[in-house]
């Protein structure tokens, strides 16, 4: 899943290899921080997230715990509407975690990260 050639976009690609390894859960108490590496890896390997840049776990954060487990049990579903809501809750991490690495970037340059 993670080279094979596809046309959706990185973002969807990532989004549901990190939902079928919660999903499948073959690390026990890591899944879903092997889940959320795997994912790091499609958007930087897919060219979303290039650089590597984006901290998208704090996105997750962001949004919450509960909002998290919500949108991976709906995954869980196998609904068109349980995976649309899981892959939307994965977009709206990736910009959140995309505006703090940015936040990031600016500080560690000496710039104020108001505007940012």
């Amino acid at each position: 899943m993670l080279s094979a050639p596809t046309r959706a976009p990185a973002l969807v690609v990532a989004a549901v290899v990190h939902a079928e390894i919660l999903t499948v859960a073959p690390f026990a108490a890591v899944d879903g921080v092997v889940a959320r590496a795997a994912a790091r890896l499609v958007t930087t390997v897919r060219s979303l997230d290039p650089t590597g840049v984006a901290v998208v776990e704090e996105g997750h954060l962001e949004l919450g715990v509960a909002a998290y487990e919500a949108a991976a049990d709906a995954y869980r579903s196998g609904t068109p509407a349980g995976v649309a809501l899981w892959i939307v809750h994965c977009a709206q991490a990736v910009a959140l975690g995309a505006r703090a690495g940015r936040r990031i970037c600016a500080e560690m340059a000496g710039e104020t990260s108001a505007g940012v």
